[in-house]
């Protein structure tokens, strides 16, 4: 474990910034070629590395931006403890009053650390949502200016309804530590090995939730088709299902859910039937999320089309769940928030 040289006095941060990493140097080094002028000029923010003992050259790469004046506390695993294990490591180690869990293939715009906490500064929050954007290899980054457009709200339905099943988006959620702590009723260790460990937090913030924020400028690049191996389908069917009975308002649960049937699986199925065994790994989509989602009536209208009916008519299937998803994102998120029989995850 090797500490920063220049590790300040006691104060604590304002938000830890922690990058949990195996084995992608390449990645991290393009993440923390964006990042360096950005933490080195706010002291308001700790920056965390836990390598989960990866053998190419990441401590290399770590090295080598300490020597550039990185401040960052690099945490390097013996053995590799697994990415909830990693995740979980990040968290218990935050010092910062937020906490950022920031995937290492990702990336964060110029200028957006600064804005970010300085809306941190400005008051408390439960939980911010930061909206991204797909990063590829032709992605050019731009500097954002400022100032941020937000949605700042003391209803945590009006958060849910934006973010939904993007609680999920390991890059997306900055979380008041404490108040997570306190919401904390079962450990988020009980989650490891579910791929989706991180929500133990997030959704311990959500109970206990007075304000929150969704920042709608994408300042994060995610970077696409790249989930490290673990299968689609049973994580965000079955184990997305078991973790979000966290959640303890049904509401809240349903639109999570609801949003995972709604604006996640169509495009993820799409991708399924125009790049065949995309899923190859898997059982058949069916078989995994009908158990899950076939007393719920979005399933039937927004995913089983696009599976069963032949490759044209789901793609045109497919051009209006985004049309029918954008026109309830203008009313208000209205069929995201519909109740109908049979459409609850109890």
């Amino acid at each position: 474990m090797n500490e920063p040289a220049n590790e300040q006095s006691g104060d604590k941060p304002l938000l830890t910034l922690a990058i949990p990493t195996y084995n992608r140097s390449r990645y991290l080094r393009e993440l923390l070629s964006v990042l360096h002028d950005q933490v080195a000029r706010e002291s308001r923010v700790e920056l965390i590395i836990s390598d989960n003992a990866s053998p190419d050259d990441t401590p290399s790469v770590v090295a080598e931006f300490q020597q550039l004046g990185l401040p960052v506390r690099y945490l390097r695993n013996p053995e590799n403890i697994g990415a909830d294990g990693n995740f979980l490591q990040c968290f218990e180690q935050a010092r910062g009053k937020y906490f950022w869990l920031f995937g290492d293939d990702d990336v964060l715009l110029p200028g957006a650390l600064r804005l970010l906490v300085e809306l941190l500064a400005a008051h408390t929050y439960d939980l911010v949502y930061v909206n991204s954007f797909p990063l590829e290899s032709s992605t050019a980054l731009h500097e954002v200016q400022g100032p941020l457009r937000v949605t700042d709200s003391s209803h945590a339905s009006v958060l849910a309804s934006n973010v939904h099943i993007y609680f999920s988006f390991i890059t997306g959620n900055i979380i008041d530590k404490e108040a997570a702590l306190r919401g904390l009723e079962r450990p988020a260790s009980e989650l490891r090995n579910s791929n989706l460990l991180q929500l133990g937090w997030t959704y311990a913030a959500l109970n206990q939730y007075r304000r929150g924020l969704v920042v709608k400028d994408k300042l994060v690049g995610a970077r696409v088709d790249n989930t490290g191996g673990y299968k689609l389908l049973e994580v965000f069917g079955p184990s997305l299902l078991t973790v979000t009975a966290r959640v303890k308002d049904p509401r809240l649960r349903a639109i999570i859910m609801n949003g995972a049937i709604q604006r996640f699986w169509p495009g993820m199925l799409m991708n399924y039937r125009l790049n065949a065994g995309s899923f190859s790994k898997e059982a058949e989509p069916e078989v995994v999320l009908g158990p899950v989602f076939r007393r719920n009536w979005r399933y039937w209208v927004f995913t089983v089309p696009i599976v069963r009916l032949p490759s044209g008519l789901a793609k045109a299937w497919f051009l209006l769940v985004r049309i029918i998803n954008r026109l309830d994102r203008f009313f208000g998120f209205f069929l995201l928030r519909l109740h109908m029989p049979g459409s609850t995850h109890e």
